[in-house]
């Protein structure tokens, strides 16, 4: 049989290279009808059924394709089945992989970097690190091993370790720009040698987006020694490569959609389910706005948990609508794709992967920023929930977001003054807006009061979201729960000021996007 899968496989694949699509997704078929746990067909057919805008039988063939490798399939494409099942915010089905399978297994050891990014995606931190713990010792002196410790300590909030493993990862390999940008991104201390460092290593960056780490870097380290003009002109250069390596990401649909969702009347909204547990509470914002250190700061209640940043909700829409949903910013018609789904549906399978997730609590916080533009959605499918969005002044929030370097090309705005202002105003409108329009499910919450005037703010958060008053609750450095979002140094420290009024470090050099940017309405 073995060389009957051969010859299929190598026809597949010619059909591919030859852009015979339908035939292709024929052969791969066939190998799985002959051997129903070959992985890499089952993966292929996961794809061809993605292009052919089909999520579910995508999401079984991946499904089938974890399935495979648990039960004894090759192990060499362990890292592409894991891959995979992110794409379908299948976190459990990962752990489940990569702690099911052999450590001692030359494959699972040659993908190990890439399995434990995937196990700690899944918001097993303590899994990965048992795992890493196993493996080192076998792989022995590894950058990506060493950079992976790091940032697990990190994640964990052992800051002194992480520091420790992200140095010892750059002595086994100088130029690993990622190692670079988490050193000054954790730590900057400004000092000379830093500084030497990260210009040695932008003499030859591997790719353009290294050299736009190197120069994130740069900045981090040169304003930390108070040396703002150059830590500013690297900083523009900066987001200059990102715009080349992204390039114009600004689209009219998706202003286009957001004003059409603002101007139509509020769908009426799913049946309430019957009181059940948990109850989802949604924080949303732009990035860097402060949604974690919120987060962090509701997670300390004892009735409440965190989910972190997860993709249940748009896997939720996916599933009902068996369509890859890219969000209402970016449908061809938004108002269609609310006015025709199964929102009972969609919040019924959003609240079965909240269970999964947090099975014994009775608030569950989903933090995901992209949700922010989904609050429709979430009004329709999801009537119990609760929504907190927080707003942090224009010209904080447009600076935070510009000198921080996003991971995966997500928030292309950020590098252009242009479409940086244009998000910042649409997300103070549009949060205003659904506030208005459903005052009993939303709440902005102003990122300044939060931190000037936390046990009040905090209080009046507690009555609108019906939960009784807890102790510590503005002590975010007494949350131990590990985070791994942009902020996951700061918001391990207590309450400060230090970032209101941050970008009038900068004035001069952002002035024109000041220009674009009026000041916070009272």
């Amino acid at each position: 049989m073995q060389a009957r899968l051969d010859q299929l496989w190598r026809t597949g694949q010619a059909h591919e290279n030859q852009g015979q699509l339908i035939a292709a997704r024929q052969a791969y078929a066939a190998i799985v009808a002959l051997h129903a746990q070959h992985i890499p067909a089952l993966l292929r057919l996961s794809r061809f059924s993605e292009e052919a805008g089909q999520y579910r039988q995508a999401h079984q063939y991946a499904l089938r394709a974890a399935d495979a490798a648990r039960l004894g399939g090759s192990s060499r494409l362990l890292a592409y089945v894991t891959m995979r099942l992110l794409d379908f915010a299948e976190e459990a089905e990962v752990a489940s992989v990569v702690l099911g399978t052999d450590w001692q297994d030359p494959q699972v050891l040659r993908q190990s970097p890439a399995l434990l990014q995937h196990l700690w995606l899944a918001g097993r931190y303590e899994d990965a690190m048992r795992m890493l713990e196993a493996i080192e010792p076998r792989v022995g002196p590894h950058p990506l091993l060493r950079f992976t410790r790091g940032q697990l300590h990190q994640y964990l909030g052992d800051f002194d370790a992480a520091a420790a493993a992200y140095e010892a990862a750059l002595t086994l390999d100088p130029g690993l720009a990622d190692v670079h940008w988490a050193v000054a991104k954790l730590r900057p201390d400004g000092s000379a040698g830093r500084v030497a460092r990260l210009r040695r290593a932008l003499i030859a960056p591997r790719s353009d987006t290294a050299r736009a780490q190197l120069l994130y870097a740069l900045f981090h380290e040169l304003n930390a020694a108070d040396d703002r003009a150059p830590a500013w002109a690297a900083l523009a250069e900066g987001a200059a490569v990102m715009r080349g390596v992204l390039g114009d990401t600004r689209t009219a649909r998706a202003q286009a959609n957001a004003e059409a969702l603002m101007g139509h009347p509020l769908a009426a909204p799913a049946a309430a389910a019957a009181a059940s547990q948990p109850r989802p509470l949604f924080i949303l914002g732009m990035p860097r706005s402060g949604t974690t250190l919120l987060d962090r700061m509701l997670g300390n209640h004892g009735w409440v948990t965190s989910v972190g940043e997860r993709n249940d909700l748009v896997a939720a829409a996916s599933e009902a609508s068996d369509q890859f949903y890219a969000g209402l910013r970016h449908c061809a018609d938004p108002l269609g794709f609310l006015a025709s789904q199964d929102m009972p549906a969609i919040g019924h399978g959003y609240l079965q992967r909240l269970r999964r997730a947090a099975p014994a609590t009775a608030v569950a916080i989903d933090k995901h920023p992209r949700n922010l533009f989904e609050l429709p959605l979430i009004l329709a499918a999801l009537p119990q929930a609760r929504i907190v969005c927080v707003r942090r002044e224009p010209m904080d929030v447009a600076f935070s977001n510009f000198k921080e370097l996003f991971q995966g090309g997500a928030y292309g705005y950020s590098y252009d003054f242009d479409a940086l202002a244009g998000e910042v105003l649409l997300a103070q409108r549009w949060m205003a807006h659904w506030q208005a329009q459903a005052p009993e499910a939303v709440r902005i919450v102003d990122y300044r009061a939060l931190v000037e005037d936390t046990e009040a703010t905090l209080a009046s958060l507690l009555d609108f979201l019906q939960l009784p008053p807890w102790p510590s609750l503005g002590n975010p450095e007494s949350n131990a729960a590990p985070v791994s979002t942009a902020s996951s140094a700061q918001v391990r420290a207590p309450v400060h000021r230090r970032a209101l009024d941050a970008w009038q470090r900068y004035r001069e050099p952002l002035a024109p996007l000041a220009a674009r940017l009026p000041a916070l309405a009272e």
